[in-house]
């Protein structure tokens, strides 16, 4: 049963790109979100630490970003199921696999480079970050560098820009999407991108395909293969949610909360 204060009671909740370790992570809205949610289970589908980050920075994790560590800690104590699909940016913790039996679970907790995930209406969906897709959809190292610096760029002028958007009490608007909307370069990376994951299922014989990696949230159909991804929450704040019924939703979360709660949320100040 569901706590009193939790708003949303559901089967699976299917996380991507948090990318705890930077500045643009929006670690306190996930941390309202999760209070928000009863699972039975959490699927963290890549880039939830970002060590790449850390490493070229030096530093650990801010006070909230540890809080969503915690939490999610202290959900698996509690019973719930933590599956952590590994992506790009915590590819490290894939060299972990060969030393030490993540798979068998530790503290509820199972770490894997992919995951088969059932839904209670009888579909199989095949669970990865996606980065493995890269290579089909002609994205070189040197190309994805430079992507990886404009969209950081993008991100730290939205965060300047937002915070003036919330101090005149106006809603949260995002520069990157609105660059990847009319961009034609980003539009048919996205298409490739899609097209490949999907053809990927296809190719296993899975029902669908969730995945994350390119921070455009989506749910589509694709040559009857269904794809999901799960957004980000360094722009987006969107998760893919199962629901008791076995279906599947995608939340747009800072909207979702402000239904929710009738409150005025907005993504967190910079101080």
């Amino acid at each position: 049963m569901a706590n009193a204060k939790h708003l949303l009671a559901t089967d699976t909740l299917f996380l991507s790109d948090i990318h705890l370790g930077t500045i643009s992570c929006h670690a306190e809205t996930l941390l309202e979100f999760l209070d928000s949610v009863h699972c039975r289970r959490v699927v963290l589908v890549g880039d939830i630490v970002d060590l790449w980050s850390i490493k070229a920075k030096r530093r650990g994790l801010c006070e909230p970003q540890l809080q969503v560590v915690k939490k999610l800690l202290a959900m698996a104590r509690e019973g719930i199921e933590i599956i952590y699909v590994m992506g790009n940016h915590d590819a490290g913790f894939r060299k972990v696999l060969a030393d030490y039996p993540f798979d068998y679970g530790i503290t509820n907790i199972k770490l894997c480079n992919q995951y088969v995930h059932e839904t209670g209406l009888g579909k199989r969906f095949i669970v990865v970050h996606g980065d493995q897709f890269d290579n089909q959809v002609r994205c070189s190292r040197v190309l994805s560098s430079i992507g990886d610096g404009i969209y950081s760029a993008l991100l730290l002028i939205n965060r300047w820009w937002n915070r003036r958007r919330s101090h005149r009490g106006e809603h949260y608007f995002s520069l990157a999407n609105a660059v990847k909307s009319r961009s034609g370069r980003a539009l048919r990376y996205i298409h490739d991108y899609q097209q490949a994951a999907a053809e990927f299922a296809a190719r296993k014989q899975f029902d669908g395909i969730i995945c994350g990696h390119i921070h455009v949230a989506a749910m589509l159909e694709i040559n009857d293969v269904s794809y999901l991804n799960t957004g980000d929450w360094q722009d987006s704040c969107t998760a893919i949610v199962e629901h008791l019924n076995g279906e599947l939703e995608l939340l747009e979360v800072p909207s979702w909360l402000r239904c929710h709660q009738g409150v005025a949320f907005l993504p967190p100040r910079v101080a």
